[in-house]
């Protein structure tokens, strides 16, 4: 009787382990079949340290509202993105100051650009002050690409900023986790401050493919530079898969980069991660070009 009940209480086991796993694999399934495929998702991810005063952030934000609604963007998202785009606020300053500002909108046409650009020129200030951490904005952005109810084709991470990352994570390390979820990363580096902005932007923060680095010459600027950048962005087709004869890897390496030519002495090579192959990237303290001013968020 014994034997019976343990074999009994087995079986049980069994077909309760059976149907949990069931239940697990079409709730997985059914996630998945939901997720709603777009052309690009993009977070926008808005400096909010202490070196950016209030009337500058109301720059940047009814820079990012009045490029959304500007004729050529919603022309491009028409022509370029047949299934729309995807769009949501990063606010960012310190290692550990991060907020989503906005849910994730999907932009289609002019009525949902409008609303995107309401829903953006409202969304309160979060932070107003702390440092610089460029690496801990992009690792906590990467993240919203996940279970967000939507699968793009593209998705890019567009980091804006006045200053060089003073505080965490150096933003190249980042450039690892970015490329095993397929995130290509760009910049808009705000002249304001550190003239040769761009020029650290490129080196250290853009990554993947077809990654690009915009200049606003200052926060006036800015409104100019997110229109060209977004008409960059959402007219750019998808990476090209690699091949056996063309790995992706030297794909990438010519047509992530605006940086010129490094001298061999400018260079230096890092791990490829999973490709296992060096890469190679300038180094930007032996830029002759890059000289960092004062930081007000020091």
């Amino acid at each position: 009787m014994t034997l019976y009940n343990d074999l009994n209480n087995i079986l049980q086991g069994l077909r309760c382990a059976l149907i949990i796993g069931t239940l697990t694999f079409i709730s997985l399934t059914t996630s998945a079949a939901r997720a709603l495929e777009v052309s690009l998702e993009l977070i926008l991810a808005v400096d909010c340290s202490s070196s950016v005063e209030p009337d500058e952030y109301a720059l940047q934000v009814k820079g990012i509202a009045d490029a959304f609604r500007h004729p050529t963007v919603i022309r491009a998202v028409n022509t370029a993105a047949p299934n729309g785009i995807v769009v949501t606020l990063v606010q960012w300053s310190g290692a550990s100051m991060q907020s989503q500002a906005i849910d994730w909108m999907r932009i289609t046409g002019k009525e949902s650009a409008e609303l995107a650009a309401q829903e953006i020129e409202n969304a309160p200030r979060f932070m107003r002050w702390g440092a610089t951490a460029i690496g801990e904005a992009i690792s906590y952005s990467r993240e919203l690409f996940e279970d967000n109810g939507f699968e793009g084709l593209r998705k890019v991470i567009d980091v804006s900023g006045d200053g060089i990352s003073n505080q965490g994570t150096v933003p190249i390390l980042t450039h690892k986790e970015t490329a095993k979820a397929s995130v290509t990363v760009n910049g808009l580096a705000i002249l304001t401050g550190e003239p040769s902005l761009d020029i650290y932007y490129r080196a250290q923060v853009m990554s993947g493919p077809r990654a690009f680095v915009e200049r606003a010459e200052g926060f006036d600027d800015f409104a100019v530079a997110m229109r060209r950048k977004l008409i960059r962005e959402i007219g750019s087709p998808p990476a090209v898969r690699g091949t056996p004869h063309r790995p992706l890897a030297t794909q990438m390496a010519k047509t992530t980069s605006t940086v010129p030519s490094a001298p061999k002495s400018a260079t230096t090579e890092l791990p490829g991660g999973a490709l296992n192959i060096p890469i190679v990237l300038p180094v930007v303290t032996q830029s002759p070009d890059f000289k960092p001013s004062p930081r007000r968020d020091r």
